[in-house]
């Protein structure tokens, strides 16, 4: 894993390749936490996925399909038809996935937008009075007449208009990074530092200096036309031509505006995933191969005994699984020659099942098919008897 980790980090995209059921979107998702939460430590699967889902949430993590008719305009962006009020028609920009991740990661941090925040408040402030409310739901008003504070007055005050108390705007800031920090009139630089976060979309504290991961995770990455669906931004995925390295370079899109150039951020990493035994799909060319790293899963034997050893069940079946996995293990040396067997062998999570009546339904609607359908792809070469059938296939039993 952790070399996984350091080759993702190097490259800033990576596909994993292998055949189903080696693992790859259960390492995609490992890969991910342990490159957001490098000091954690992960015990279970549980704990990873709980982190995983949370991460979707926060936007740190964004998980595509790619399909044959994926395209430029629904990846990184496209027009989108609007009704208008009058019931006419017009169209807007829509960013696609890729584009919406490269500006998360692009944000700035947390600092700075409240930095913008709050200069976008002032110049709110020096031509109306704003209506806010502290953390007691006390009214009171807000003011700006230049300098370094905020002017508040709470509203059921019936002394002089102009006689108001002063909010430090260095408050707000101590404030945002530490919520217990004392202060000078903290229950009106809570209210404002609360109107700030609702209307600007704050989120909470981190260092601005962090350059936080983000990952696009694209299952299938070779069912699509990578060419098509990346056009002229392949380039910009190389690590050195990301935002803020040596050989940056940024690019206009097609339906973006001319101030509004587009560049790959270099927190953005990309993990995709690929299935080996897939005929049906075209080949991946150099120039996108030289621009991801290619990791291999392989089947691995021990995956499975180390399945049933945690599964700690008598009544599993974990001698049967191995022995089925040595089973067609031995029918895949008929594999094609310009095929490597270990490469294909069908993935170890088939052989996992906490019954044995769920290993023979894998058997008969996942393994056997699987099977039959690397025959008919050519990847296994046998011979049908007289009635069509593969008895090597047919003939496997538990």
């Amino acid at each position: 894993m952790k070399e996984n980790i350091k080759v993702l980090k190097h490259k800033k995209q990576i596909i994993l390749q292998g055949a189903p059921g080696t693992g790859k979107t259960y390492i995609s998702a490992e890969i991910a936490m342990n490159l957001i939460h490098n000091d954690k430590k992960y015990n279970s699967r549980k704990q990873i996925m709980v982190d995983y889902q949370k991460a979707i949430e926060d936007g740190r993590i964004a998980f595509t399909t790619f399909h044959q008719s994926m395209d430029y305009e629904e990846f990184v962006e496209g027009l989108k038809p609007e009704l208008t009020e009058t019931g006419g028609v017009t169209y807007a920009v829509q960013p696609g996935i890729f584009k919406e991740m490269c500006n998360k990661a692009q944000e700035k941090g947390s600092l700075d937008k409240l930095e913008e925040a709050i200069e976008n408040l002032k110049e709110k402030a020096l031509e109306e009075t704003i209506n806010l409310e502290t953390k007691t739901e006390l009214a009171f008003t807000l003011s700006y007449r230049g300098g370094t504070t905020f002017r508040v007055r709470p509203q059921s005050s019936k002394t002089d208009e102009n006689n108001d108390f002063p909010a430090n705007i260095s408050y707000i800031k101590e404030l945002f990074k530490n919520e217990k920090a004392k202060m000078y009139n903290k229950s009106y630089v809570w209210g404002i530092l609360d109107y700030l976060k609702k209307n600007f979309d704050l989120g909470t504290y981190t260092e601005s200096s962090e350059a936080l991961p983000y990952i696009l995770i694209i299952d299938e990455i070779n069912r699509g036309n990578i060419s098509k669906v990346l056009g002229e931004l392949i380039t910009l995925l190389e690590s050195d031509k990301r935002i803020g390295e040596e050989n940056e370079i940024r690019v206009k899109l097609p339906y973006s505006s001319e101030d509004e150039p587009f560049g790959v951020p270099s927190n953005l990493y990309i993990i995709g995933t690929m299935n080996t035994a897939d005929r049906s799909v075209g080949h991946i060319d150099y120039a996108i191969r030289r621009r991801f790293s290619f990791i291999t899963l392989q089947s691995q034997l021990s995956a499975i005994e180390n399945y049933y050893t945690k599964l700690g069940d008598n009544n599993a079946p974990n001698e049967i699984a191995i022995e089925l996995f040595e089973e067609i293990e031995e029918l895949m040396e008929n594999i094609a020659p310009d095929f490597d067997k270990h490469d294909l062998m069908i993935g170890h999570s088939y052989f996992m099942a906490k019954t044995e009546e769920d290993l023979e339904l894998k058997l008969k609607y996942e393994i056997k098919p699987l099977l039959r359908e690397y025959v008919k792809d050519g990847i296994l070469l046998l011979q049908p008897d007289e009635n069509g059938d593969y008895q090597e296939i047919e003939g496997i039993e538990l």
